[in-house]
């Protein structure tokens, strides 16, 4: 619009201008005209007077006359025009000037309306963004999980002036009955409130606060929420007018934290104690028996037969067997003694004394029969036992560990002594234990060591005096302890599960030396190499034997693998598909030390076996035992009637030699002959071609 009257200004302007120019032009163009006329009278008159001398000699004054008069009439023709003209053009200055003004002043008040308008259009849209904000955050609130109070900030009370849906579902309580009641109200009953010092503490000081506290709903049931509170003001930094409080349920976080808790300190399946939170209360323990003087007794069970039920019946039969067992010993126990599982089948139990009374072995007594009561799984019932073992503090050691590894200790005695027995602990156990411990660290290292070597003893034919093979035996030789008996630490090894990879390096040992003395022309001298029961379950047996006889160039014919009574009888079947599977590699079998297992005559016949060993036990006494006598006679006549070959083991006497030979005994191993020899020594013994006596 401004613009508008800007354009309209400027051509006014133009216009006056034209006016004036105009103007003059009319002017001049009339005073050339008067001009002109003035000429063409001159000129007529004096053609006149011409004509007419005599007359116009008279009449020229009159002529002088009219030629002035005509002049001065051009010259107000040209002063009105220039008048005239002056005129239009002042009031077409006029005219402009107040145009102008107008103009000026209308987009003045134009452009101010417009502000005006734009300003409007601004705050018509920043409230209803702001309405739109309000309806959000309201809409926010009204579907918020969380509860959200808004209540008034005068003291005391803090009166409660809205709350939204989720309070009332999480309290229970409606709007409308919390609605002008005091804030603190909502905690629930005085008795069972919590300490709110920070949340009072923030709303006495108008700051923001929180807490987490344990409230009460309407129907009377406990949860927990976490309070934060803060102060709302009056356009931003006014006087606090109110406070909002949002509460946050957090029970399930809670129940949650608090089984973490339980399982960190409890035994998940049979809520007993576990190792963390049994070290704790032994502590404890020990500081109470420290100030009373009373001895504290730690007691670590151990139950027999266990395995059993988890081989037969499965893990999950064992763990009914655990949770029943543990229910026992709480049963067995009082309020204030420990019952913990530290794992597996082990348990152990802080017996603290107090007063007069003290617990004796009438309390081990009565956990002894509360654990052997019959125990009903399913359709079968199980007779358990336990061995215990006692350490005293502060007897038998001053900290934790200490007392429940003599304890353990003392369990280990009492396992030796058979089932259902008890052990107190004695400080000559800890030296075997400790030399046992000492023997494990060093037998875990003594293959990568090259500690392990082998001895050969030679079997000899009896009817030909020749040898005919040798059995490989382990020997270990310890660079400080010296030569340790293999009775030392076979069976270790077996338990410590570092059976398998030694006897994998004796097979493979044994394979390469005795293909060594055949191409050195000792001749086809046959193998024997014992198997552990752990090598004979292993899965990989048959490739582990395979393997070996590939890598040294061994005949499988030449390898004679001795099984024992038990390995074999364990179970049946299982071992009856070994050992066929291995007879499909071609070696041969043997049962070692027969006679001192379980073997059965109508499974025996079935194994696919080669040799029998008669252990030594039988041949050490056959001269000076009948029993032995007839028995090594029957070993030798079942051998023979099932196609098998008989050696005796250990003869060390001619005359248990001759008895042997009568019996028709096949073959022989022991000191009348030789001891085990290195392989250098054995050697020897076959390039010297020694015999038996005839």
């Amino acid at each position: 619009m401004q613009s508008f009257f800007k354009r309209i200004s400027i051509s006014v302007s133009t216009s006056a201008l034209l006016t004036l120019a105009f103007g003059l032009c009319l002017t001049a163009l009339c005073y050339a005209s008067a001009r002109q006329i003035e000429s063409e009278s001159t000129r007529l008159l004096l053609q006149y007077h011409a004509s007419a001398h005599t007359l116009g000699a008279a009449l020229l004054p009159a002529k002088g006359m009219g030629l002035d008069a005509n002049h001065r009439g051009s010259l107000y023709v040209l002063l009105g025009g220039l008048l005239s003209s002056l005129l239009a053009a002042a009031y077409v200055y006029q005219l402009v000037s107040r145009n102008s003004v107008i103009a000026r002043i209308t987009g003045e008040r134009t452009a101010a309306l417009q502000f005006a308008n734009l300003r409007l259009s601004e705050d018509i849209a920043a409230r209803m963004h702001n309405e739109k904000s309000l309806r959000l955050r309201e809409r926010i609130i009204e579907v918020s999980a969380n509860a959200i109070i808004l209540c008034s900030a005068d003291a005391p009370g803090y009166l409660i002036e809205y709350v939204n849906p989720a309070f009332e579902r999480i309290t229970g309580y409606a709007a409308g009955e919390v609605i002008g009641q005091r804030l603190e109200d909502l905690q629930g009953p005085e008795q069972g409130r919590q300490d709110m010092h920070a949340i009072t503490a923030a709303l006495r000081e108008q700051r923001e606060g929180k807490a987490i506290v344990r409230n009460f709903r309407k129907d009377g049931s406990c949860y927990w929420s976490e309070l934060f509170v803060a102060p709302v003001r009056d356009d931003g930094d006014g006087p606090v007018s109110h406070f909002v409080v949002a509460q946050y349920d957090i029970s399930t976080v809670m129940r949650f934290e608090q089984e973490l808790e339980f399982q960190a300190r409890h035994d998940i399946l049979t809520g007993l104690a576990n190792r963390a939170l049994l070290r704790e209360r032994l502590e404890q323990a020990m500081a109470v028996t420290r100030r009373s003087g009373l001895p504290l007794w730690v007691v670590f069970i151990d139950l027999d037969r266990f395995k059993f039920v988890n081989d037969t019946l499965g893990h999950d039969a064992g763990d009914l067997v655990l949770k029943s067992v543990a229910e026992r010993l709480r049963d067995a126990t009082r309020e204030v003694d420990t019952v913990a599982r530290l794992g597996g089948d082990e348990f152990v139990l802080l017996l603290p004394q107090h007063g007069n009374g003290e617990p004796g072995v009438a309390i081990l007594q009565r956990i002894q029969d509360a654990v052997t009561q019959p125990l009903q799984l399913g359709e079968y019932e199980f007779f358990l036992s336990c061995c215990m073992g006692v350490a005293v503090y502060p007897d038998d050691g001053d900290d934790a560990d200490t007392l429940i590894k003599h304890a353990d200790i003392a369990m280990y005695r009492a396992k030796e002594q058979g089932r259902g027995h008890w052990q107190f602990y004695a400080a000559s156990m800890n030296t075997g234990t400790l030399e046992r411990l000492g023997l494990e660290s060093e037998l875990r290292h003594a293959l990568e060591r090259g500690q392990f070597h082998l001895e050969y003893q030679p079997q000899l034919d009896l009817a030909s005096g020749t040898v005919v093979g040798m059995e490989a035996l382990l020997r270990w030789t310890h660079p400080q302890l010296g030569r340790i008996p293999p009775a030392s630490f076979i069976g270790l090894a077996e338990e410590m599960g570092l059976i398998t990879p030694i006897g994998d390096w004796v097979l493979r040992t044994a394979c390469a030396q005795a293909r060594a003395w055949q191409l050195a022309g000792h001749g086809p001298l046959r193998l024997a190499v014992n198997l552990s029961a752990r090598q004979f379950k292993q899965k990989n047996l048959l490739h582990a034997v395979a393997q070996a006889l590939a890598d040294t160039g061994l005949a499988a014919a030449h390898l004679e693998l001795e099984l024992t009574e038990s390995m074999v009888m364990h179970d049946v079947e299982q071992a009856t598909v070994i050992m066929a599977k291995l007879k499909g590699l071609g070696v041969q079998l043997s049962i070692d030390d027969f006679g001192t297992g379980y073997s059965s005559l109508a499974y025996l016949r079935h194994f696919p076996i080669d040799v029998l060993k008669i252990d030594k036990t039988f041949v050490s006494d056959i001269t000076h035992s009948m029993d032995d006598a007839a028995i090594v006679r029957a070993i030798i006549s079942l051998a023979h009637s099932l196609r098998l070959k008989v050696i005796a083991e250990g003869v060390e006497t001619a005359q248990q030699l001759d008895f042997l030979r009568q019996h028709g005994c096949d073959q022989m191993q022991g000191y009348l002959f030789s001891r085990p020899l290195a392989a250098a020594a054995f050697e020897t013994l076959l390039l010297e071609g020694n015999m038996l006596p005839a």
